[in-house]
């Protein structure tokens, strides 16, 4: 039989030996705890930081649409926006005259100094999709024509020389000339006419007053509601001009377009000046006749438009009723489309100028807000390029 003293000693082995391993296990549960909640936590905010970026740059696709357009080629704009939640940096790259690529990279700032500064980085291919209102030639018109005098119709695609800076010269597209549904109906009365174009004289029978005001996926209806500048039936305006205004606020101060003035649509004589991209949408709820002066941007004309005294409009004209021009008549730049809903008679006389210019339409799409919008493109627009944060 055993000897009882020969098990002394053993249960505190035992016991010790227990509670090593339960030490252990408890360590273990914590250390795996901790990790568990570390491992939750940086989910989260590594979610935030793609949240963040992704909220840069939906407020680059909403706010800054002016930024990108006046991108030169391959130019680049960084646009840096401060959240309670942290910091976006947005660099948008023009990489064609149309497609954007904003490089959105996020750093979360909330959390504290132990939590902090999850950072992710998002790549989104995006395109300007604008309105249609690029005119079909220089002169769009149907019904009867009367064209004379000195005046010169073209529709060779022309950059203003003001904006020679602006535009791309390899995009250029000529256009016809004239554009109408039946040609028999252009008659030429007096002096000498100049009409050029690719080709000079279009005749297209399938035109009428209707497809002359559409819009792409907009109406006239809709056109009108995003005026900026409204004249009542029967207005005579007179020496329209840029106008500018010195304010103090918000800081820093200095000269702001006066976009309140109703004889100011903008300057197309200097580009780079404050009222250089002010492209407004003017309607005229009526007849309008137009005087002397200078403007850009979209007309719209519910009546007839009457034009004299050597007005230079750059951008396209939109009336639905008849064109006049007389004496040093009016120089558009640009393209005109006269709906002619009446079937009257659009006269194009005096020493009239009418030019086609796709850098003139473009312009005045391009610097408004209303009918330009950026968006993602179609198909594999989202890249994730967290991965190379260092490039």
């Amino acid at each position: 039989m055993r000897d009882k003293a020969d098990t002394r000693g053993f249960a505190l082995p035992t016991a010790i030996g227990a509670l090593v391993i339960v030490g252990v296990l408890v360590t273990a549960g914590f250390y795996m705890a901790q990790q568990e909640v570390r491992i939750g936590v940086a989910s989260r905010y590594s979610a935030l930081a793609v949240n963040l970026a992704q909220s840069g740059v939906n407020g680059v696709l909403v706010n800054n649409t002016s930024a990108l357009t006046a991108l030169p080629l391959w130019d680049t704009t960084t646009i840096v926006s401060t959240l309670p939640q942290g910091i976006v940096s947005v660099k948008a790259t023009k990489v064609a005259q149309r497609l954007y690529f904003l490089d959105a990279t996020a750093t979360v700032t909330a959390g504290g100094a132990l939590w902090s500064g999850a950072t992710r980085r998002l790549g989104l291919y995006t395109r300007v999709s604008t309105a249609n209102v690029d005119p079909p030639g220089a002169l769009a018109t149907q019904g009867q024509l009367k064209v004379g005098g000195s005046s010169i119709v073209s529709g060779n695609d022309t950059i203003p020389p003001a904006w020679s800076s602006e535009c791309d010269a390899s995009s250029v597209t000529n256009k016809p000339g004239i554009v109408i549904d039946d040609t028999t109906q252009i008659k030429v009365t007096g002096g000498t006419l100049d009409v050029y174009g690719n080709p000079a004289y279009a005749q297209d029978t399938t035109i009428t007053s209707a497809s002359l005001m559409s819009f792409g996926d907009l109406t006239w209806d809709d056109m009108v509601a995003l005026a900026e500048q409204s004249y009542a039936t029967g207005t005579t305006l007179t020496g329209l001009a840029a106008d500018s205004t010195f304010v103090s606020t918000p800081s820093p101060g200095g000269y702001r377009c006066n976009t309140s003035n109703t004889n100011n649509w903008g300057d197309p004589n200097n580009p780079g000046d404050v009222c250089g991209n002010y492209f407004p949408i003017i309607y005229a709820q009526g007849d309008l006749s137009i005087s002397g002066g200078y403007g850009q941007g979209i007309l719209l004309v519910e009546g007839n438009l009457s034009v004299q005294g050597g007005f230079q409009f750059y951008g396209p004209v939109f009336v639905k009723g008849e064109l006049s021009t007389s004496g040093t008549g009016g120089h558009f730049n640009g393209g005109v489309v006269a709906a002619n809903f009446d079937l009257g008679t659009s006269s194009v006389l005096g020493n009239a100028v009418v030019t086609y210019s796709s850098c003139s339409v473009q312009r005045a799409i391009l610097n408004n807000s209303a009918l330009t919008k950026v968006r993602p493109m179609a198909m594999r627009s989202w890249v994730d390029l967290s991965g190379v944060l260092g490039g």
